[in-house]
């Protein structure tokens, strides 16, 4: 990939993703009337969830 490609992906993830601390993403779920909340997967800013309704 060239490297300018490559600088203008970067700056459009850093401007446009949304990134919440774990807690709050938990919090969201919980409040959203999701129970027994668990992340199951974590990588950088990207995280997964299981959780039951």
């Amino acid at each position: 990939m060239a490297p300018e490609l490559a600088d203008g992906g970067w700056t459009k993830v850093a401007s446009e993703l949304v990134a919440l601390m774990p807690e709050e993403d938990e919090a969201m779920l919980r409040e959203a009337g999701f129970g027994d909340v668990r992340m199951f997967y974590m990588g950088l800013a990207f995280r997964g969830w299981v959780a039951s309704a």
